[in-house]
């Protein structure tokens, strides 16, 4: 924990990050029962008000591990009827989920090995019983899509099973009260380090960055996702293609904008790249200018050379990053505009069929 977030390192490809946590409210008419049920694809009964959630059939479960403080082992229906039975009020948290993304770059057993660590490591940390379920990408989705479910106990257990009170640490409330981080962000960046531990233990050149694109230093928009439909007719259409031995291209409009914001992204990347690149040059060529009798001089005359040439190299992309961004703008401009023309046709036709074609037509 004491290790830097961001130690230098060799560059390498970015895997995917995601993490998101959120609580498990009775208000919201949602039970742990029923959620655990779900997520680890088993029937499990709450005794509270007599409910039988049966998921057993549910596919795209791989795995389903519940740690306990102490290594206690425990049915997971008895535990968590414990302490749905714990929490008395109507409106009770009786638990928190957190939802992470596995790296795709890992093969199936080093995913569930990192889901369970991190586990491990969040009822070790906070004192609190802790269910991970391991679930494959589904069938339409993204294929890279491999996540965890991960429900804590929003009480404290101990390790002789005893359920004791509210772990005010997992409460965003309480911590933002305090000017404290909140569980998430801390969260966030101990999920980097794990993940990025396991890829380099599997000898992986990719790694995750927990940090927004900007702290990140790179420029243009997120990458957009395209959701299950467009992506189930992307992968179709790239079948088609490649039967047919052409080069395969986007069919739908959210799919040739989100290829346009990638390329968007790989210049923004090329750019921040080539600049990194400079810098380590520069430096090794002052340092040996440095040692020469005429360094004043020579240091001058190169950083007006170099300064010169990275103010024109910065200007031409800059150039063509607007001419990109606005040749977006016109396309996206004319989509629209072919889309209202097809909504007045549309009308037309409606009062034609209505009231007989118009004087004139």
């Amino acid at each position: 924990m004491g290790e830097p977030l961001h130690p230098e390192k060799k560059e390498s490809a970015l895997a995917i990050f995601h993490l998101t946590m959120k609580p498990m409210a009775r208000s919201s008419g949602r039970s742990v029962i029923g959620s655990v049920a779900y997520r680890s694809a088993e029937k499990l009964t709450n005794e509270r008000d007599g409910i039988t959630h049966d998921y057993s059939r549910r596919d795209g479960v791989e795995s389903a591990t519940l740690v306990l403080p102490g290594e206690r082992e425990e049915a997971r229906a008895e535990f968590w009827n414990r302490v749905e039975a714990h929490h008395k009020r109507g409106d009770a948290v009786p638990g928190r989920e957190i939802q992470v993304a596995l790296p795709a770059e890992l093969d199936q057993e080093a995913r569930r090995a990192l889901a369970v660590e991190y586990a491990r490591d969040l009822s070790t940390r906070y004192g609190v019983g802790v269910d991970v379920a391991v679930h494959r990408p589904h069938g339409e989705g993204d294929e890279r899509n491999h996540h965890a479910h991960i429900v804590m106990t929003a009480c404290r257990v101990e390790p002789d099973g005893t359920l004791g009170r509210k772990v005010v640490e997992l409460d965003p409330i309480h911590c933002k009260r305090h000017e404290l981080p909140t569980p998430a962000e801390y969260e966030r960046s101990r999920w980097e380090n794990l993940t990025n531990q396991a890829l380099e233990h599997a000898q992986r050149p990719e790694r995750v960055d927990h940090r927004s694109r900007e702290a990140q230093g790179l420029e243009g928009p997120a990458q957009e996702k395209m959701g299950p439909a467009v992506t189930a007719i992307e992968r179709r259409a790239q079948r088609e293609a490649h039967a047919e031995g052409r080069a395969y291209e986007p069919v739908t409009d959210r799919a040739r904008e989100r290829s346009r914001l990638m390329e968007l992204r790989d210049v923004a990347v090329h750019q921040a790249q080539r600049a990194k690149e400079w810098l380590v040059e520069y430096g090794q060529r002052i340092a040996r200018l440095a040692q020469s009798p005429f360094s004043r001089e020579a240091l001058a005359a190169v950083g007006t050379q170099e300064i010169e040439r990275q103010s024109q190299e910065r200007a031409q992309a800059q150039a063509r990053l607007q001419l990109q961004q606005e040749q977006a703008q016109r396309e996206a401009v004319q989509r629209d505009q072919l889309r209202q023309r097809q909504v007045e046709r549309d009308q037309q036709r409606q009062i034609d069929r209505d009231h007989g074609p118009s004087l004139g037509r």
